[in-house]
């Protein structure tokens, strides 16, 4: 049985029941696939400054793609007050002024609309190097902005969102468990080898933060 997605995990119980509209900032990872594992019936937009990671599959479960510039341009295009899900996993850490693309990010969502926003927590900076996936912030060399709990919800609170929750993003009691039990494996192979990999083990080190929101219906 396909793992969901911590994302969606958090917001279970909270989407309306009819078919969503769903805006996805930084596509990449094969996640225009996933959503539509997950959301079926949704209507699927894509945006991204690039689409070479993504496959033929992807290609085909997306219903819309907005290209973006690396300069903030093409967020324009997206049309206003017109989705029940906006999702930026893993984005604004890739910004220099993430900011003002977040408050513009706002005005895409429909009334009573959520926004997620995920990305490496401050104490990521602290975390081992990995070898392979992410793990220590500065692991990733496109890492130029750390980004703040606060921030981040005070943008979405002066643009007429409400932020219901915020926090280090945590899995369900036995995947952590089962997390753990990785971990440290892990960490005797680095004894042995010097060698450590942060494949699977963003959530029981508290690698990412987010933020989830609602925008306001009136």
């Amino acid at each position: 049985m396909a793992h969901c997605p911590v994302k969606f995990q958090y917001l279970r119980g909270r989407l309306p029941a009819r078919p969503l509209r769903i805006l996805d900032i930084g596509c990449g990872n094969h996640s225009p696939t996933v959503t539509k594992r997950w959301f079926p019936d949704c209507h699927y937009a894509g945006a991204d400054i690039a689409d070479d990671n993504l496959n033929a599959a992807d290609h085909a479960a997306m219903d819309e793609f907005f290209r973006l510039g690396a300069n903030g341009s093409g967020y324009d295009a997206i049309p206003g007050s017109s989705y029940d899900l906006v999702i930026l996993n893993h984005v604004v850490e890739h910004m220099a002024q993430p900011a003002p693309i977040v408050a513009k990010l706002c005005g895409k969502l429909a009334p009573g609309g959520f926004i997620w926003i995920a990305f490496p927590s401050l104490r990521s900076l602290s975390l081992p190097h990995s070898e392979d996936e992410t793990l220590q912030f500065c692991d990733d060399p496109t890492h130029i902005f750390v980004p703040d709990l606060r921030e981040i919800a005070n943008i979405l609170l002066a643009n007429g969102v409400s932020v219901l929750h915020a926090g280090r993003s945590r899995e369900g009691f036995f995947t952590s468990f089962a997390d753990a039990f990785k971990l440290g494996k892990r960490l005797a192979r680095k004894m042995f080898t010097g060698k450590f990999s942060g494949r699977g083990v963003w959530y029981v080190l508290g690698f990412e933060d987010h933020v989830l929101g609602q925008r306001k219906t009136s």
